[in-house]
Formats: structure tokens, C-alpha cells, sequence
């Protein structure tokens, strides 16, 4: 029971790899931000940061040299769960984004609240090494959306903190264990955001704005994870592949506003330590595989990322505990 706890536990600071809200977009950090553990965590808090190097040219599927331009995405993130009932948990995920982008004749660059997601899941099934859970959710308009260049023209809506939009998002993760052997683990997730438009981004006393959405997204992973046992704690080295798909964006007059949307498949990496119950740390990475985008679009060359959660723990006579 134990150690179907831990690898549960774990397989939060695991699910749902990072989408983005455009490929250019450092966005807010859905990556391993929507399953919520079922187990025995009443309340629990996970603190994360990403870094996303964007420095790959591509157009469509070739790869161009010679790029002066040169850009980064980082965020912050506070997620927490909450435990209603055995089958029913609720997340809230507050991110914090920063951007910058160099080019031959200037810099750009933003900072500020992006849009909070309020996510809650049902546990479908559960049973010795099968778990299915699914999600379902909102991202709130409430990230920053008015960020201007050096110039005091509104920067693109890529570069913004937020949406502008309330956005939903649908999604649904299994996991079982001891698969092939009691060491190894294999998860799959599926979600779908359906982004809003914005009908009136960069709006000013003098100006109603435009019309303007990102394209909606579907994100599918399966990955595999092994379990270490040390007299420190449990170590979970993991391995995934992870396909993305995002369609055009909406602009002004068009529902599919050139280069924009495309195909990703990337490689996710990362490495999990579990000293107690109520600790856990991850660092993860992820290289890009295949980019197949339509037209000329600048994407991640590389994420990096650290993970660090901390839980309440519940009794069986539903008091609540602090593992220490």
C-alpha cells in the first residue's frame, strides 16, 4: 500500500507535460498541474518553476540557421490540492510569467500574473494497480494582458502574461503499476484546452481593440517509470513521449491566422526523489523530436524545470497530520 502511494504521489509531480499557449509563448504552467493525488494527501502544495529556451526557426518542418533573434520564457507556479472525498479532489494553480525577446533592433520583455486555472478531478477507478482518473476545468482571464514594448506599443499577445479568455480545459490520466515488473510503472494522459478569444486585445481610450484567440490544443503523453528503493527514500527516474497539437490562431478577421498551429512530438525526462509521504522533488527536461508547424514559426529549443511539493497527510479517522 505503501508503495502504491508513493508511486501515485509521484506520478503528480509527473502528469500532463508542459502546453504552452502558443508555440512561442511561455504560457502558463500546466506541466504536471492538473492530476491531482487521490490517495491519502488532504491537502498538499506544490511549488514549480520552468525555463523554456525558444530559439528554434522552423518553417514547417525544416529547420533554418542564422536566427538573430533570441528568446526565453520562465515561470513560477503555486498548485494547490485538496481532497473532498476519496473520489473528488479540487487543484488551483497561480502562475507567475517572465519573457524577453532579443532581436537586431531591440528588446522586449514582461513580467506579471498569468491566468489561474481552477481544476477538479474524479477518480473514475482504483484497484490494487489500476488507477483512472478524470479532470475538467477552467483558466480564468486573470494574467496581465496589457504589457507594452520600450516604444509604449502593446507587445504581441504571445508576449503577454495572460489570455484575456476563459478558457476550458477537459483531461483524463491512467496509471498503472507493476507493469512488466514491480519496479516499473506506466502512465497515459490525454487533455484538451479550448482557448476563448479575446475580442478586444490592446484595447486603449482610443482604440476598441481586436479580435484576437489562440488556437485550441490537445496534449497526449504515455511515459514509463522506475522505482528505486534507498534507505534515503524512493528515487523515480521516468521517461515519456509526448505529442502536441495546436491549431491556428484566431486573428481579427480569419479563424486561421498564417504561421501559426502545427505538430510537436518532444522527449520529456525526469528524475523524482520521495523521502517521506509528505516530501517530494523532481527535476525534469524536455528535447524537442519533431516539429511539423504551419509556415514560419520560432519554437522551444529546450525546458528545464524543478518541482518540490509538500502535503498534509490524513489519518483513517479523517484527522489531519503533519509528517515531519
Amino acid at each position: 500500500m505503501r508503495k502504491s502511494i508513493i508511486s501515485l504521489l509521484c506520478l503528480c509531480l509527473y502528469s500532463y507535460q508542459s502546453i504552452g499557449q502558443t508555440c512561442c509563448s511561455a504560457g502558463a504552467p500546466l506541466s504536471n498541474m492538473i492530476t491531482v493525488d487521490n490517495t491519502n494527501q488532504l491537502l498538499s502544495f506544490t511549488l514549480g518553476y520552468e525555463y523554456k529556451g525558444i530559439n528554434l526557426l522552423i518553417d514547417n518542418n525544416q529547420r533554418l540557421i542564422n536566427d538573430p533573434r533570441r528568446r526565453q520564457g520562465q515561470n513560477a507556479s503555486l498548485k494547490t490540492d485538496y481532497l473532498l472525498h476519496e473520489r473528488w479532489a479540487l487543484s488551483a494553480t497561480i502562475p507567475f510569467l517572465f519573457q524577453s525577446r532579443t532581436t537586431v533592433s531591440e528588446s522586449e520583455s514582461s513580467l506579471g500574473l498569468g491566468d489561474i486555472s481552477l481544476v477538479t478531478q474524479y477518480q473514475v477507478f482504483q484497484k490494487e494497480k489500476l488507477a483512472i482518473h478524470l479532470a475538467a476545468g477552467l483558466e480564468l482571464p486573470t494574467g496581465v494582458v496589457n504589457h507594452t514594448g520600450p516604444s509604449s506599443i502593446f507587445l504581441s499577445p504571445d508576449m503577454q502574461s495572460g489570455s484575456g479568455t476563459l478558457d476550458v480545459l477537459i483531461g483524463g490520466s491512467l496509471f498503472y503499476d507493476n507493469f512488466i515488473n514491480s519496479a516499473l510503472a506506466v502512465s497515459t494522459e490525454v487533455l484538451y484546452k479550448r482557448n476563448g478569444t479575446n475580442e478586444n486585445f490592446a484595447s486603449t481610450d482610443n482604440f476598441s481593440g481586436r479580435r484576437f484567440g489562440f488556437g485550441h490544443e490537445t496534449l497526449a503523453s504515455i511515459g514509463l517509470r522506475y522505482q528505486y528503493v534507498h534507505s534515503l527514500g524512493f528515487f523515480f527516474p521516468d521517461l515519456a513521449l509526448k505529442y502536441r497539437n495546436s491549431g491556428p490562431n484566431r486573428e481579427q478577421t480569419t479563424d486561421a491566422a498564417p504561421n501559426s498551429g502545427g505538430n510537436w512530438l518532444s522527449l520529456p525526462v525526469g528524475f523524482s526523489f520521495v523521502p517521506s509521504l509528505d516530501k517530494s522533488i523532481r527535476v525534469f527536461a524536455e528535447l524537442p523530436l519533431i516539429q511539423n508547424l504551419s509556415g514560419l514559426q520560432i519554437t522551444t529549443s529546450f525546458t528545464f524545470g524543478v518541482q518540490v511539493r509538500y502535503s498534509l497527510q490524513k489519518k483513517d479517522n479523517h484527522q489531519t497530520i503533519i509528517n515531519l
